[in-house]
């Protein structure tokens, strides 16, 4: 939020979709006490969708970085190397095959 052009965004303060200071009222159309809203026009550049909830793309950004990001982010390990110390056998090769994903249940 202090860097948003460090990580593609260019509002790490803003809400997206919402109303009064900064977005952050609870609004986006749900509060029909709160008749009106503002709605921006990239959600790509903010890292906040409404009070509440990141954009989609601030997901995928902590996605990426709980699955491969570096040890002082998500250490000891990230997903990938936790997984790859579980099983020799690359997580990759195992992803999306269904007799295969079984074997990582929780």
């Amino acid at each position: 939020m202090l860097n948003p052009s460090k990580f593609g965004f260019k509002d790490g303060t803003n809400a997206c979709c919402g109303s009064g200071a900064y977005g952050g009222s609870y609004t986006c159309g749900i509060n029909k006490e709160v008749g009106s809203y503002e709605l921006c026009s990239t959600s790509e550049d903010f890292v906040w969708w409404d009070s509440y909830h990141g954009t989609e793309k601030t997901a995928k950004k902590i996605a990426d970085a709980l699955w491969d990001g570096p040890p002082e982010w998500v250490g000891p390990y990230n997903l990938k190397g936790l997984f790859s110390n579980y099983d020799e056998r690359k997580v990759e090769d195992l992803v999306g095959n269904e007799e295969t994903m079984g074997e990582f249940s929780f």
